[in-house]
């Protein structure tokens, strides 16, 4: 995922890629006033979760506010994502890395992406090449909230995963 995360990244325009950059340099904890210490600034927020064609495709959310979105519990957050920004990921979630233990599941499972998927298609890719039997579904025009992009079709896809196997 930090090879993912670290290509998106790369593609953001320059003068914002330039910004994060910045802000990344400066360190992203300790701003501000004393509550916001232990959180990202609202610009690194906007910018680091307003990079997100990622996030939405067909039904971008005009309510969708990067700031206003933000984790409710930052401590939870930062143990599990890092502290190192939105782009490494360096928190206790690098160690469910489970990638070589997919074999293992026996049972019927979909896998569902959007086409521009924050997690990169390719990583469902391989977790289908991976889990014997699995259905692999990537929903067309559509970021990781394929569910919100694609509503008609995400529902096709589990009715009719859950028709085959329930």
């Amino acid at each position: 995922m930090n090879e993912v995360l670290a290509r998106e990244k790369a593609a953001m325009p320059p003068d914002k890629l330039k910004r994060l950059d910045e802000l990344e340099a400066a360190g992203l904890y300790g701003k501000g006033a004393p509550w916001e210490h232990g959180r990202y600034p609202d610009e690194y927020e906007t910018l680091a979760w307003g990079y997100f064609p990622f996030l939405y495709g067909a039904r971008p959310d005009a309510n969708y506010v990067p700031a206003s979105n933000a984790p409710t519990n930052w401590e939870l957050y930062r143990e599990m994502w890092g502290s190192d920004g939105e782009f490494v990921i360096d928190g206790n979630l690098k160690s469910v890395e489970y990638v070589d233990r997919l074999h293992t599941i026996h049972v019927p499972t979909l896998i569902i992406a959007g086409d521009h998927d924050e997690c990169d298609p390719s990583l469902s890719k391989e977790m289908h090449e991976k889990i014997a039997g699995s259905k692999l579904v990537i929903l067309p025009n559509s970021g990781h909230m394929n569910f919100e992009d694609q509503p008609h079709l995400w529902q096709q896809a589990v009715e009719g995963f859950l028709g085959n196997h329930g």
